[in-house]
């Protein structure tokens, strides 16, 4: 099972401050940390161009997207006020191979990553983890915020802010469609599973292992799914989680064991070599 001594420190629920994530501020927070940037909010903002005002606009929020989205880290010599962002294998080959965060591939491991237990955003982990078990696939935005105001325990209020209304806008991550509206109904959207989404998946499901389970050299899907969401969060069925499974072996990345029962995953790549090649299946 997993190492009881990981710690997690996912953002907290309002974080935002009720911005949704702009691909094009993204996109200037990864150049300004390939570039080797640093500096306090206003300073960032002064270099990106992303708005700001007499304190400090979207930056904050911007960056902590970037941050719950696994495209960047922090520099952890710096003092608090100093942010010096620096790329992650993930945020370097997005950066290189589709900085604008058009693709699918992109928007839905951003998607993965924002869900994750580890280092996410916790309103978005809570919705597409916790709350699948209750929720399922399909469910009214009531009963989203009843759940979160329960988890919270607060007064009732819009615990979900933009996490609804990225998916549905052109200019954040409409292109992936995580969830929508359908019908009165918020209505989540299986990641699908297609051959050049192997690699991305793959990457993914690595990183996972390297961080919930460091001294193990292979896991049980079961018990991987019950602390990182691998198949909870893309939102994947049985035989769903079976296609991804084939899908990545395909890819060299893993190996299953199906002998055993759960199945376990043997990785057989390193998660950095495989982000390099997440895009190598793009017609």
């Amino acid at each position: 099972m997993k190492n009881k001594t990981i710690k997690t420190a996912r953002l907290p629920k309002s974080f935002h401050k009720t911005f949704k994530p702009e691909r094009q501020y993204i996109n200037a927070m990864l150049r300004f940390a390939a570039s080797g940037g640093e500096g306090d909010y206003q300073d960032i903002a002064a270099s990106t161009g992303i708005p700001t005002g007499v304190s400090s606009g979207k930056v904050p929020a911007t960056l902590d997207y970037c941050l719950g989205m696994g495209l960047l880290t922090l520099s952890a010599s710096k003092p608090s006020s100093i942010k010096k962002p620096q790329l992650t294998p993930f945020g370097r080959v997005v950066l290189l191979e589709d900085p604008f965060l058009k693709t699918p591939i992109t928007q839905w491991i951003c998607h993965f990553n924002l869900c994750g237990g580890m280092h996410g955003a916790d309103v978005w982990y809570q919705s597409f983890f916790t709350a699948a078990p209750a929720l399922g696939m399909a469910f009214s935005k009531a009963d989203l915020e009843s759940y979160l105001g329960n988890l919270y325990g607060a007064s009732r209020s819009n615990f979900s802010g933009p996490l609804v209304g990225m998916y549905d806008d052109d200019a954040s991550f409409k292109i992936c469609s995580a969830i929508s509206e359908v019908g009165g109904q918020l209505v989540r959207r299986p990641a699908p599973i297609v051959e050049e989404m192997g690699f991305a998946y793959g990457a993914w499901i690595l990183q996972l292992i390297r961080e919930w389970f460091p001294k193990s050299n292979q896991v049980s899907v079961t018990d991987l799914d019950a602390v990182a969401g691998w198949r909870t969060i893309p939102g994947w069925d049985v035989t769903s989680l079976q296609r991804v499974l084939e899908l990545v072996a395909r890819k060299g990345l893993i190996e299953v064991d199906r002998h055993m029962e759960p199945w376990l995953i043997i990785p057989k790549a390193s998660a950095d070599n495989a982000w390099r090649k997440i895009f190598d299946d793009m017609i």
